[in-house]
């Protein structure tokens, strides 16, 4: 696996330090030991001998709606103009992220990104000019994540992003796992993804974080469906700890999800690659194995 090069499908990169800091004192992380700039990612990816990175760019659009409606008035009309001209900034911004990163990668070529949309505010127009106007500019797959957009994998709302996405070809990679909250099923549970699997087969899915508690739904997916996959991201840096996976037990997963399923990935920058990279080579892995999920699965899934 080493002397082949890693491919990282799962990165966060930001314009500048104080942002990405931010970002991560925002999900709850008071201490970030990374900042999550792309010379910061750069650095570890020589280090641990990552020949490409996947840059996710995931805007959190609802929650930053959700953050500043309450300021706007509260009489009509007055509202109703400032909720749109709200809803447009925020779109504006994921945008702007898009735009930013594919700059980043024509500047830095083992740099590789997907676009966010977010289908509660983009009408399916608007989602589709935009997947098309990245792509041209050379994104690589798409990125969405269901606990920011409150919707399962089977809502139809996802229908006109998985129709771009199966005519271009395209890989999709989503949040999945979590654990319930509020008396419903995580937003992003692997099951409700089963139904755009059947219908879309040219949709490559990468399921995140191995299903992060639904492990077995991913692996229920994976033995029906082609066009399905997963990645490592959060799930390697506890290996071994109190409560934990043993190595043992994350190599089973592996591999009842399939090690020509499951792809290298970290959740940079709150995760380091360069331990994910160690973890995973001292997993009780064959050779062959390491070597497709540690680039082999993220060249053919995502065309590198």
């Amino acid at each position: 696996m080493a002397t082949q090069g890693i491919i990282e499908v799962h990165t966060h990169t930001f314009r500048t330090a104080d942002m990405g800091l931010r970002w991560q004192r925002a999900l709850g992380n008071a201490s970030p030991p990374r900042a999550g700039t792309v010379e910061e990612l750069l650095k570890i990816m020589g280090q641990a001998n990552i020949v490409q990175a996947v840059m996710l760019m995931y805007t959190p659009t609802q929650f930053m709606y959700e953050a500043r409606v309450k300021d706007i008035p509260a009489k009509e009309p007055e509202r109703s103009k400032a909720d749109a001209a709200l809803k447009a900034q925020v779109i504006a911004r994921m945008v702007e992220n898009n735009e930013w990163a594919c700059q980043v990668t024509r500047q830095h070529p083992n740099l590789v990104s997907f676009l966010g949309v977010d289908p509660v505010f983009m009408t399916r127009e608007e989602m589709a000019k935009e997947i098309d106007d990245k792509v041209k500019k050379g994104a690589k797959g798409v990125k969405i994540v269901p606990i920011n957009l409150r919707m399962y994998g089977s809502d139809p709302r996802l229908w006109p992003v998985y129709e771009e996405c199966h005519r271009r070809r395209l890989p999709l990679l989503s949040q999945a796992g979590g654990s319930p909250e509020g008396g419903h099923d995580p937003w992003g549970r692997p099951k409700y993804f089963e139904e755009a699997a059947r219908a879309f087969p040219n949709m490559r899915i990468i399921l995140a974080h191995l299903g992060a508690g639904y492990e077995a739904e991913v692996a229920a997916l994976t033995s029906k469906y082609p066009n399905v996959f997963a990645d490592l991201s959060g799930r390697l840096h506890l290996i071994g700890s109190p409560g934990e996976w043993t190595r043992e037990e994350a190599a089973q997963w592996i591999r009842r999800i399939g090690a020509d399923r499951v792809m290298f990935g970290t959740n940079f920058p709150m995760n380091d690659p360069a331990q994910y990279a160690r973890v995973l080579d001292a997993l009780p892995l064959t050779e062959e194995e390491k070597a497709r999920i540690g680039a082999g699965n993220a060249r053919r899934v995502i065309g590198l």
